[in-house]
């Protein structure tokens, strides 16, 4: 292998790892998002139960259980 080849080999090598790391930023990003997303949900239901949870005992005072 001569000199030319090998550094055209590591250009090339550079060049594949750097795209991976965009890759893996990328992916991060979209897992960052995801999580948010997942949060906010939990936070969502949480809030309904909560919700829920006051009419149910509402409902039980009301009625009588």
């Amino acid at each position: 292998m001569t000199d030319a080849e090998a550094i055209t080999l590591l250009d090339d090598l550079a060049v594949e790892a750097q795209d991976e790391q965009d890759a893996l930023d990328a992916a991060r990003g979209e897992f960052a998002a995801a999580e948010q997303a997942l949060n906010s949900a939990m936070s969502d239901v949480d809030s309904a139960l909560a919700s829920m949870d006051r009419h149910v005992r509402y409902a039980i005072d009301y009625f009588g259980a």
